[in-house]
């Protein structure tokens, strides 16, 4: 598992680098990163939420059946949006205690490398979709903050601030916790 970086911090005004090869030391940290996933009942995370700058993440969630699904992904990038736009209440386990309404494409293709280098392709809608892109814009330093009008950014980033110094959220057991 790795540490969370809760922002507001730097890192998050930091352009990811692409991975160059996938050998082990990517497949550990993809580990780690969803060893992360699982500790914090997350549906993902991106590495500059985990204090890295190489473009990574993890995604852990369920599908309509409710099988579970898991992606670890190198170098993603959205190569498809739908027109169809979607819009979802969003939030970050490093955004404490905030949440905006965010609207996104309701589909999309993101291509991408697996842990193992390979290519892959994968076509999304619903909440997959949304954290696909939710994961990738953190890869090209912008957040889910970004895309609300000045004023309720500023407001939601000082509510931000003072969450941080009071110290992380309680836990609240719910629908979702795996213990």
């Amino acid at each position: 598992m790795l540490e969370l970086v809760i922002a507001p911090d730097p890192i998050y005004k930091n352009i990811c680098t692409p991975v160059v090869i996938v050998d082990d030391a990517i497949r550990t940290t993809l580990d780690a990163m969803m060893e992360t996933v699982k500790a914090y009942d997350a549906l993902g995370i991106s590495a500059p939420m985990v204090g890295l700058t190489q473009r990574l993440i993890a995604l852990s969630l369920e599908d309509e059946a409710g099988v579970l699904h898991q992606y670890k992904m190198v170098n993603p990038v959205v190569t498809e949006r739908s027109q169809q736009l979607n819009t979802m209440e969003e939030g970050s386990i490093t955004f404490l205690g905030v949440t905006a309404p965010v609207t996104r494409p309701a589909e999309v293709t993101v291509s991408y490398l697996d842990e193992h280098g390979v290519s892959q392709s994968i076509h999304a809608n619903g909440i997959l979709a949304v954290c696909l892109q939710h994961e990738i814009d953190y890869l090209n330093v912008k957040t889910f903050l970004d895309y609300q009008p000045a004023m309720k950014r500023d407001i939601l980033k000082r509510k931000m601030e003072k969450q941080k110094r009071l110290g992380p959220l309680p836990h609240v057991h719910g629908a979702h916790c795996n213990h």
